[in-house]
């Protein structure tokens, strides 16, 4: 791919209008395909290189989490953004899961911001690409026997409930080292004492939301995987945890010890992918936060040695290096991503 091309973006959307609107807001800096349903967007993605794919939520036929889901099967080095009016509970919750969404955009949208967030994703899916893979419909197998004996790598469980504490107690075992924060003022104190490598929590945890901490986590330390673990059922919530959070999974309580392991062990494998592969940490970087307050208390947390992996350090926007003029909505980086690819 000639690197001086406009970055190609494809937009799904069973309305024309909107198709439309999205073509005349970005062409002037991207490459811009439309498709009117999922199945003409799959073909134009298996026969041809995308950088971000933008999909309606609600089409005919397939889903926009279904759709993004199998292009995250055909093309893993597409960058994925979900548009949606709706924020519904289900629809949110699968497009973590199953295609692993990087952005959760809502209908009307900001024309500044989404092409802020087109401009970064298209950025990273070209300075940080994935191999395609020989068998799109095959998994990752993870590496149960790697998980195991890693007891300087901590999960992180942010609940009151002690009924939590006790089944990822049990699920745990005496393999990895479970951690329990009732509030965010607890977590932080664990956070600087261990090296957390997975946080498990709930939507509100002690005195208010969990959302500004893990935000704060993920600017500090993005190498560290959130999950949430909740009975939240409010879309919008989760949409920002998304955006502001990079959650890696969705867990909805209750839920059988089984499934809960599979996602605590997948999420352990994220973890070390990060630490041995740090410029993908890019594709899960964090929107930015509006309160800096929190993310001071956490800034140096975990443990973690930068010369063990992934290196922490203030943020940076990598969405700038493609621009030419200042944000008003900017999606944050990592400091040392610019190092990482020698911009000046």
């Amino acid at each position: 791919m000639n690197a001086l091309s406009k970055p190609r973006v494809l937009c799904v959307d069973d309305e024309p209008s909107v198709l439309r609107s999205l073509n005349w807001l970005m062409q002037d800096r991207f490459d811009v395909s439309s498709a009117t349903d999922a199945c003409e967007g799959l073909e134009l993605v298996c026969n041809s290189d995308f950088d971000v794919v933008i999909s309606d939520q609600r089409m005919p036929g397939m889903t926009g989490t279904e759709f993004l889901k199998r292009v995250k099967e055909a093309s893993p080095n597409t960058m994925r953004l979900l548009l949606t009016g709706y924020s519904e509970y289900a629809d949110v919750l699968r497009s973590v899961n199953d295609s692993e969404v990087f952005r959760f955009l809502n209908k009307p949208w900001n024309n500044q911001h989404l092409i802020d967030t087109v401009a970064y994703a298209a950025t990273v899916a070209r300075e940080v690409p994935l191999p395609r893979p020989s068998n799109p419909t095959s998994t990752t197998e993870i590496d149960m026997d790697g998980l195991r004996g890693r007891r300087t790598e901590a999960v992180l469980l942010m609940d009151e409930d002690p009924a939590i504490e006790h089944q990822l107690r049990a699920i745990l075992g005496d393999e990895m080292l479970l951690l329990w924060a009732r509030n965010p003022s607890d977590a932080i104190r664990l956070l600087h004492r261990h090296k957390v490598a997975v946080i498990v929590a709930d939507t509100r945890a002690g005195y208010g939301s969990t959302l500004d901490l893990i935000r704060a986590v993920k600017r500090s330390s993005p190498n560290i995987v959130p999950m949430i673990y909740t009975t939240e059922g409010d879309g919008g919530n989760i949409g920002r945890l998304i955006n502001e959070g990079q959650i890696f999974r969705f867990i909805a309580k209750p839920a059988g010890p089984s499934y809960v392991n599979r996602m605590i062990r997948s999420a352990l494998q994220k973890h070390r992918d990060l630490m041995a592969q740090p410029a993908r940490i890019a594709r899960h970087a964090v929107e930015v936060s509006h309160s800096r307050e929190l993310e001071h208390a956490v800034d140096g947390a975990t443990g973690w040695n930068p010369t063990e992996g992934a290196p922490r350090g203030a943020s940076f926007d990598l969405v700038m290096a493609a621009r030419e003029t200042t944000s008003t909505a900017p999606v944050s980086g990592v400091a040392w991503l610019k190092r990482l690819f020698g911009k000046s």
